[in-house]
């Protein structure tokens, strides 16, 4: 008699679902002026950002600045996605719970790139959106704590960061 097993692989949990859009809380949040958001702001924090979670777990992070603006995610492995017009930034990311973690370089056209740590955890009720961000370079270390909360509402693009044009205009 034969006997055939059948296994059964298990995937490493996709992390949380933080899919949806982010408001700003201005008031909660440590923003200094550098860094920003490498690849979705250069200074400062995005007043809001989408976040789409696709089913193999890679998230995108779009934020409201319609020069195309966005960040790629790929836990469990690494991405490297280009910012601003001369940049590219490399980084490893993995869930830790409910926090993404993720750690690589930011490389600018000349000079030395930045090492950048990115910590993007989701509170235990779904509203909240942590994100901690610090790079260090031959300057020295800064960094910035934002958070977001979690909104139904998409104002018109027109009352963007970077409004849109309507046809016509």
């Amino acid at each position: 008699m034969v006997l055939f097993g059948v296994f059964l692989v298990l995937a490493q949990p996709a992390g949380p679902d933080v899919s949806g859009t982010w408001k700003l809380d201005v008031e909660r949040s440590r923003v200094s002026a550098e860094p920003g958001w490498p690849g979705l702001i250069g200074a400062g924090a995005p007043e809001r950002i989408h976040i789409t979670q696709a089913a193999n777990g890679t998230l995108v992070i779009e934020s409201e600045i319609n020069e195309s603006h966005a960040r790629i995610y790929k836990p469990g492995g690494t991405s490297s996605t280009p910012v601003a017009q001369t940049s590219t930034i490399t980084m490893a990311s993995k869930w830790e719970a409910r926090t993404l973690t993720s750690e690589g370089n930011l490389v600018p056209p000349s000079g030395a790139p930045a090492r950048v740590k990115e910590a993007i955890a989701l509170s235990d009720d779904g509203r909240t959106l942590t994100v901690g961000i610090s790079a260090s370079g031959p300057e020295g270390t800064n960094a910035s704590t934002l958070v977001y909360i979690r909104t139904e509402v998409v104002e018109p693009c027109e009352k963007w960061s970077t409004p849109c044009k309507t046809p016509g205009n």
